[in-house]
């Protein structure tokens, strides 16, 4: 889900970078769709607009 081994990242910490905003950025949608829209934690292919 991540697609953490696609990481074009250059040095370690472009790399944390790197899986630190796609582990945040799915935690924001997650959170979104529960307090917000009252939908599943894991209905993320659901848009969300």
């Amino acid at each position: 889900q991540f697609k953490i081994r696609n990481n074009y990242a250059k040095s370690f910490n472009g790399f944390k970078t790197r899986i630190l905003s796609k582990i945040t950025a799915l935690t924001f949608i997650q959170l979104v769709n529960v307090f917000v829209f009252k939908r599943n934690m894991n209905n993320i292919k659901i848009s969300i607009i």
